[in-house]
């Protein structure tokens, strides 16, 4: 039954390695040119041992390759891609009714189902720990720089890229065995699987965890956990953290000048303070198990159902 199943995949599969190699064969040159930049600069000696002029080495090699991390955003299609593709041999199955000859070849619901869905998801992972082991190693240099907090890396490194992959397949799988249409699944799936992505990303992954609100005086060092941290909001503000209107913020530059060139000792006396609030780089891990729980979650409830509905509705 399991080799069966791998080669029901196929064709599937060779899609799923053929969209890989397209990410690779444009990331590789890239990641290799900015590793040798990385070491030739000194750029990881600064950020480890700091010195003279280090800010601007740092800062040059931020400005040269700020461009890379453009590409990003196109690749998140990817695992919901790679778990439609790898869902599709059994939609299919159920669309054209060949899961019917399984059946009377005396193998039980089951072990088939159960067989296909094992061949599925050790797929997906295998596809997905290709993908988070690329990203991985591209970001590195940029990662050591400015963190893997921000949104466009954090999808694509540790773990929470499996949970995403498990989703959609789980949900293209679930949504095939009712449906019984691998077009319809495969359409519902990738407008469900980006909807679910773009609302916790925007609304709710900052608050998974109360963001930390620093206030700070204007002219005085920030805090230093700002390092690599998720910048989620910034900006002038009063002694109590609450951000200053606009009208106000621009009322006090017009009275002490531009945000560069102002005079501290005006703002001081206008009582204007600086603000962040931020997820620090420490919580990387935690913020990725929770939102890998989420989508993993998901995909074993939607796992189960489309088993129930196998076991008891598919005749």
């Amino acid at each position: 039954m399991i080799w069966l199943s791998w080669r029901l995949q196929r064709l599937e599969l060779a899609l799923v390695a053929l969209a890989l190699a397209l990410a690779a064969a444009s990331l590789v040159p890239l990641g290799l040119h900015m590793a040798s930049v990385y070491d030739g600069t000194g750029v990881g000696s600064c950020l480890a041992h700091g010195g003279s002029g280090c800010g601007q080495v740092v800062q040059s090699f931020q400005h040269r390759y700020e461009h890379a991390g453009a590409i990003i955003p196109w690749l998140n299609f990817l695992p919901g891609v790679i778990g439609v593709l790898v869902a599709a041999p059994l939609i299919l199955d159920f669309e054209h009714g060949t899961f019917r000859f399984a059946w009377t070849q005396s193998v039980p619901r089951n072990r088939w189902v159960s067989g296909r869905l094992i061949v599925m998801c050790v797929s997906a992972l295998l596809a997905t720990f290709a993908l988070t082991e690329l990203m991985t190693w591209f970001r590195g240099p940029l990662d050591h720089v400015g963190g893997r907090m921000e949104p466009n890396v954090f999808d694509f490194e540790g773990i929470v890229p499996y949970g995403y992959v498990l989703f959609a397949l789980a949900l293209a799988v679930a949504i095939g065995v009712i449906a019984r249409r691998a077009v319809t699944a495969a359409g519902v799936t990738l407008i469900a699987y980006f909807g679910l992505r773009v609302g916790l990303q925007n609304w709710f992954r900052k608050d998974y965890v109360a963001p930390v609100r620093h206030v700070w005086p204007v002219g005085s060092p920030g805090p230093t956990q700002l390092d690599r941290a998720w910048n989620i909001s910034s900006g002038p503000s009063n002694a109590s953290g609450h951000l200053l209107s606009q009208a106000d913020a621009d009322r006090v530059l017009r009275l002490c000048g531009g945000p560069k060139s102002g005079d501290i000792a005006c703002m001081r006396a206008h009582h204007v303070y600086n603000l962040a609030i931020y997820q620090p780089a420490s919580r990387f891990w935690l913020l990725q198990g929770i939102e890998a729980a989420i989508f993993g979650g998901l995909a074993v409830l939607l796992f189960t159902a489309a088993v129930w509905w196998v076991r008891n509705r598919v005749s």
